[in-house]
């Protein structure tokens, strides 16, 4: 059966609005499972913060959690991800690769040394005195090589507990932690900020990829296709990826 475009681009943001919150609810399905392990840590030592929303130079950032211990301040970015996950330290992207469907995805390490550029700034720290965690679900299999900590969700502890070198007096994590929880943005209308410009951000990114005929969805290649009502665009890796969009007659110039 041919559909027409207007159906098939129905189906598309449909499938676009269902896939952002099924990744929204595993988000925050991962973050809790992370602060479930991290509740196990001696609070004498250790100071648990999750979901943390800090303001920057662009606007704010979200932190997943921040462990301000003895030892060194660990901050986790947490990705409940299953499949088999591939990518470079270097690289912007990474891959989500499941059953033969790929995801890209921005490096969470990229991401997670954003985090501590930003927290180094505000505490007027040294990096060094930051530990960078990725953590993924016990789903995955993680084939990244990496100076950094890209590990399984249950092995957070083991990496946090690893460092036993004080660095902190327990007056001075007491102190960071709170200048942390002072400048935590709370606030709702803040929070709601900081999504819409991560949309907006994401806009411009599959924008961009759109003009270099790059599908936003699983990075294969768009193409120009004729249907019964008229011509769109669509991904060549159809039907593992559905991305269309309806042709403008002079957004692409046809070959």
């Amino acid at each position: 059966m041919n559909w027409p475009i207007w159906v098939i681009i129905g189906f598309a943001v449909a499938g676009i609005l269902v896939g952002w919150l099924q990744a929204k609810v595993k988000g925050i399905i991962g973050e809790k499972k992370v602060s479930v392990v991290l509740a196990t840590l001696p609070d004498s030592d250790y100071i648990i913060l999750n979901d943390v929303m800090l303001p920057t130079e662009k606007g704010s950032t979200q932190i997943d959690h921040i462990v301000v211990s003895l030892y060194g301040i660990f901050v986790i970015e947490t990705k409940n991800y299953k499949g088999w996950i591939t990518g470079s330290p270097y690289a912007e992207q990474w891959t989500k690769n499941m059953y033969g469907k790929k995801y890209k995805f921005y490096n969470p390490i990229r991401q997670n040394y954003g985090h501590i550029k930003n927290l180094s700034t505000i505490l007027g720290l040294s990096e060094e005195k930051f530990i960078s965690i990725v953590a993924f679900s016990a789903n995955s299999t993680i084939k990244v090589k990496s100076r950094d900590y890209v590990v399984h969700i249950l092995q957070v502890k083991k990496v946090i507990k690893s460092y036993k070198e004080p660095v902190f007096t327990q007056d001075e994590i007491k102190q960071l932690a709170d200048r942390i929880k002072t400048i935590n943005e709370a606030s709702s209308d803040l929070r709601v900020g900081h999504v819409k410009r991560i949309k907006e951000a994401q806009n411009i990114r599959k924008n961009n990829k759109e003009v270099q005929r790059i599908c936003p969805k699983c990075g294969g290649k768009i193409v120009y296709k004729r249907g019964k009502y008229g011509k769109f665009l669509g991904c060549t890796n159809y039907p593992n990826c559905r991305y269309t969009k309806e042709m403008k007659s002079n957004s692409w110039r046809i070959e």
